[in-house]
Formats: structure tokens, C-alpha cells, sequence
């Protein structure tokens, strides 16, 4: 049913919920996780903000780091996982271009993964890709 499920990831309690439902899914269905990490390329030139080599550097290996914790917990469960480190507007790559780019059919995401000062100034990411995604889209939610 689901071939490929991608699994955008960035490091937060909800995305690692969503990497465990993922695999839970892939495990039934034998489908194959893509499980993703992306840096916002976007410069926020009205908020006086531009991030320079060394900080998306740093990005880059938090964002692997991650990836392979995530790799290694989908591993665990007998599923097969594929990381991707990718730079561009995270809720268009999640809900357009990765879908598209990965031929998945299905897209697991955590609720929320930013703070509130982030979401109020970016939007919710979550929102964007329910309401713009070219595929089926499971939100994990994390009651407290």
C-alpha cells in the first residue's frame, strides 16, 4: 500500500514519534522509510537575519546526526530506511518537491517541532503540508 513513507525529522520529541510510526508502518506494508532532514535556505532580510556557510554547516551536521539516529531506530525495527540531508524551504520540499522526488505516497510528521517564537515568525509547518501536500499526510501528535 505504502511503498515509500517519507519522514521529515528535526530532532524534536514529535519527530521521533513519528520516525517510531512510521517504521510501524513500513514493518506492515515492507515499505521503505525516507526519512528527511532540512535546512531552511530562506533568508530573513526584513528580520535583519542571513545565515552565513558556517552556521548552515553547522546544520548540516546536526541534521546528520539525527538522520542516523533515526536510521539506526527504523533499523531496529527490521525496516528499511534511505536519509537525506536537504537544503531548501521545509514545508514546500516536504509537501511538494520530496514527495514528487521520492515517489513516496505517504508522509508521517510530527505535529509540531518548532518552538512558538519560530512558528509565529515561519507558520506552522504542519499546516502548510496538511493543507498543500500532493500525498497522504499522517500528523503524530504528542498529548502531555
Amino acid at each position: 500500500m505504502y511503498e515509500k513513507i517519507l519522514v521529515p525529522i528535526d530532532g524534536s520529541e514529535n519527530s521521533k514519534k513519528a520516525v517510531s510510526e512510521a517504521a510501524k508502518l513500513a514493518k506492515k506494508f515492507d515499505s521503505t522509510l525516507i526519512i528527511v532532514s532540512i535546512a531552511s535556505d530562506q533568508r530573513y532580510v526584513q528580520y535583519g537575519v542571513t545565515l552565513g556557510q558556517d552556521v548552515m554547516a553547522s546544520f548540516q551536521q546536526r541534521g546528520e546526526e539525527i538522520l542516523e539516529d533515526a536510521a539506526a531506530d527504523a533499523e531496529k525495527l527490521g525496516v528499511k530506511a534511505e536519509t537525506h540531508f536537504v537544503v531548501g524551504v521545509p514545508k514546500i520540499q516536504i509537501a511538494r518537491e520530496l514527495p514528487e522526488k521520492y515517489g513516496v505516497s505517504l508522509i508521517v510528521m510530527g505535529k509540531s517541532g518548532v518552538n512558538g517564537l519560530s512558528r509565529a515568525i515561519l507558520g506552522s509547518t504542519t499546516a502548510y503540508v496538511v493543507r498543500h501536500s500532493t500525498v497522504n499526510v499522517m500528523v503524530i501528535d504528542d498529548p502531555k
